[in-house]
């Protein structure tokens, strides 16, 4: 799927959560925009390292680049936290073991580890960080990357923004709404998944399946993706 293509689906997304009603129709609503604003992340990852690369020469260009998406997180009153897992990585070079930071993003590049490039995006931070006092440490098979709180002290309950909005759509589940949230679901990601490519109902079907996941057989209406059509 394009970058142009995704940023649509984002934008449609954001109209229809404008739209709904029903807790768990912005729920699904609000995994499926979140997901798709992951790929735009990757997308202008894989197109920010890849040019990168370019500029390092032919060796760089011929190695395959593997997004990371695991890593664990802890804070201090002054420091988040994030562990990244990367066997080996003590012996790569120094400039081999990059971050950027932005106030409100980090982008994690390692070059040249074992023949593969490794590469890690974390966009939209809850709250903004000091990039000059951010930094990274390279340690026996992970790499550490410490951001600077602007305001120390500032506990955060997740890692980033996003993270925090599918929270509160969870938390708003457990409200009472009078609304019949299964039918204007169905009805939404009908036309979704019809209008979208392969991609796109991948993603509609993994945020559909995430959300029956979490009624209860007795309260199921009977919609699914079955009669969209074949994935």
């Amino acid at each position: 799927m394009s970058l142009e293509q995704l940023k649509s689906d984002v934008a449609e997304l954001a109209a229809f959560l404008q739209q709904a009603k029903g807790a768990r129709v912005k729920d699904v609503l609000t995994t499926a925009k979140a997901a798709a604003e992951r790929e735009i992340v990757n997308l202008e990852m894989k197109a920010k390292i890849a040019a990168e690369r370019q500029a390092n020469g032919a060796t760089d260009a011929k190695r395959y680049l593997h997004e990371l998406t695991d890593y664990g997180w802890d804070q201090s009153a002054k420091f988040v936290k994030l562990f990244i897992t990367l066997n080996g990585v003590q012996g790569c070079t120094e400039e081999n073991v990059t971050v950027t930071y932005t106030p409100s993003s980090l982008q994690l590049h390692v070059r040249d580890l074992q023949g593969k490039d490794f590469g890690l995006t974390v966009n939209n931070l809850l709250h903004s960080i000091d990039v000059e006092k951010s930094y990274r440490k390279i340690k026996t098979d992970m790499v550490a990357i410490y951001l600077k709180k602007v305001k120390e002290d500032e506990h955060w309950d997740v890692l980033t923004a996003i993270q925090k909005r599918l929270k509160q759509k969870k938390d708003s589940e457990m409200s009472k709404d009078g609304d019949n949230p299964e039918s204007a679901l169905v009805n939404i990601m009908k036309k979704m998944y019809n209008d979208g490519d392969s991609k796109t109902k991948q993603m509609i079907a993994k945020a559909w399946t995430e959300s029956q996941d979490k009624v209860k057989l007795g309260k199921e209406t009977g919609g699914d993706l079955d009669s969209f059509g074949d994935l």
